[in-house]
């Protein structure tokens, strides 16, 4: 009888996991796979009628030599800096105000939301759009208040390029670290408040000493998957900035690593390096989630 109820969930889990497992196979470790191997060639589409020939870590060392390299690199990480604390803020801030109890809040909730349900290309050209220099929205509601007196070209001088980049994503992908928050704020016990009050612990007490630590295994979940997410942004750098059309110039200013190996795949057709290059930013993103999930979720599942 054990046998044949053994026998009978063992075929039940075949069923259900083996498609499963050969799609996951198919279309994620397969490619993994294959391009690791690819990364290890000098393969290169302009070049015709010639077999790849494998260089080993050739392609790694010259990507790792390379100034431009380098240089996007630290615009990447520069994209993380800016991101990632206006994300939280912005985040907290809004899981804050959700968390408190006033009629519609299930609409505003949904309302959250919006941005992150849209495609970072739709975001990118809406904000194209808002922040254009002749006709956009942003300039016509600032001239309206009379905060300025006469039109601005927002997106004209590079450094503001980059800020304007940050912004974009945070409206982009702040509605997920507020959906993380806001669980953790409601995982959180209302007693705690209760007797915090009773000890005479005022509003930012509560939240310094309570609400904060508590909500680091949350923020480390968010920090990861954000880190991961500006670090290897392209569709918003791409729409916003002018990245570049089909056959023209990308704009120095705002390339990071996606758009780099974008340029080096699909523009220089380099595709041996092109794969090198993706799983470096695959190794750095690894790390800093690593460091991540090592330094703030794990303090905080310690101290709860």
């Amino acid at each position: 009888m054990i046998r044949r109820i053994f026998s009978s969930d063992s075929r039940y889990l075949v069923v259900v996991l083996a498609p499963i497992i050969l799609l996951l196979a198919l279309f994620i470790y397969y490619p993994a796979v294959n391009t690791f191997q690819t990364s290890l060639t000098n393969r290169n589409l302009r070049i015709r009628n010639q077999k790849p020939k494998v260089v080993g870590v050739n392609n790694y060392v010259k990507l790792l030599e390379d100034a431009e390299f380098w240089e996007v690199t630290g615009r990447s990480f520069r994209v993380v800096a800016l991101t990632l604390p206006l994300e939280m803020v912005v985040a907290f801030g809004i899981a804050m105000l959700l968390n408190q109890r006033f009629p519609g809040r299930g609409v505003m909730r949904t309302l959250t939301i919006l941005p992150w349900m849209l495609p970072g290309v739709a975001n990118g050209f809406l904000w194209g759009w808002l922040l254009n220099g002749e006709y956009g929205a942003l300039n016509g509601f600032l001239y309206q208040l009379g905060i300025i007196s006469e039109y601005q070209y927002w997106l004209r001088d590079p450094e503001h390029q980059i800020f304007w980049v940050c912004v974009v994503q945070t409206w982009t992908r702040y509605a997920f670290p507020t959906i993380i928050v806001l669980a953790g704020l409601q995982s959180i016990p209302e007693d705690l408040f209760d007797a915090a009050r009773v000890d005479g612990a005022n509003a930012i007490h509560r939240v310094r000493y309570i609400t904060l630590p508590l909500l680091l295994p949350s923020f480390g979940i968010a920090l990861v998957v954000e880190f991961i997410a500006a670090f290897q942004i392209f569709d918003v750098v791409w729409t916003l900035t002018a990245g570049g059309s089909a056959g023209g110039a990308m704009n120095p200013f705002t390339k990071t690593l996606m758009l780099y190996n974008y340029e080096l795949v699909f523009r220089d057709l380099r595709v041996g390096l092109g794969a090198a290059l993706s799983y470096i930013i695959l190794a750095m993103s690894l790390a800093v989630g690593l460091i991540f999930v090592w330094r703030v979720y794990n303090q905080g599942v310690q101290e709860q």
